[in-house]
């Protein structure tokens, strides 16, 4: 049986998520990673140790310890896996109550969006991932989960767009996911709920003329 282009990218989303079991995470450590995610994306990164981290979570550094045994390291590399599945699961979701492909693609413009302005922690992991490409302070593991999901995120677009009658490149990909990515900069969201749909809806207006414009092909109605 043929499955459609986003049927199959939804179905690597799938095998992504079922890669990592998080059904085992403790309360605490869930707790800890809130609160680095939180002081982090305030304070920045640079400034939050675990001790910054204990005096916030009301907690001694051997509790801290006795959690994440590596410190600091295994902390942001718990944290990037954890909003990184996070963001993948709930993104599928809303890729999934879609039917057609024009839906898809504006679920995936809104999804995105929506999360860069009410999830400040969504700067801060686009900020761990480019200091990572300088600094290399990833694991492997860690860094091989981001690529991978990344790839993922840009074929779900490049399914929508295929079933559109376009051909997406990655370069052109990168520009709207730049877009997204710096909602912070130009959206100018004054925190309403109507404000937010029109900017949404402005998102999905400007990805799809960003996808006629690279692709050559006139965007659809």
């Amino acid at each position: 049986m043929n499955h459609s282009p986003r049927e199959q990218a939804n179905t690597a989303v799938r095998d992504f998520l079922s890669s990592r079991d998080w059904s085992a995470q403790t309360p605490a450590r869930q707790r800890i990673l809130v609160a680095f995610l939180s002081l982090a994306t305030a304070r920045g990164f640079g400034s939050v140790t675990m001790r910054t981290l204990g005096r916030e979570l009301d907690m001694k550094a051997p509790s801290l310890y006795s959690s994440f045994p590596r410190g600091k390291d295994e902390i942001v590399a718990e944290s990037l896996s954890w909003f990184t599945h996070r963001f993948a699961r709930e993104l599928l979701d809303a890729a999934e109550a879609t039917t057609t492909p024009e839906e898809y693609w504006a679920a995936l413009v809104r999804f995105h969006l929506a999360q860069q302005l009410q999830r400040p922690e969504a700067d801060l992991w686009d900020l761990l991932v480019a200091t990572d490409r300088v600094a290399r302070f990833l694991s492997d593991e860690v860094r091989q989960e981001v690529a991978s999901w990344v790839r993922l995120h840009e074929d779900m677009y490049a399914a929508a767009a295929e079933e559109m009658g376009f051909r997406l490149s990655r370069k052109t990909t990168h520009v709207i996911f730049t877009l997204l990515d710096g909602a912070g900069r130009w959206a100018d969201w004054n925190g309403s709920d109507a404000d937010l749909e029109i900017l949404l809806d402005h998102a999905v207006a400007l990805s799809r003329s960003i996808l006629e414009v690279g692709s050559g092909t006139p965007a659809l109605a």
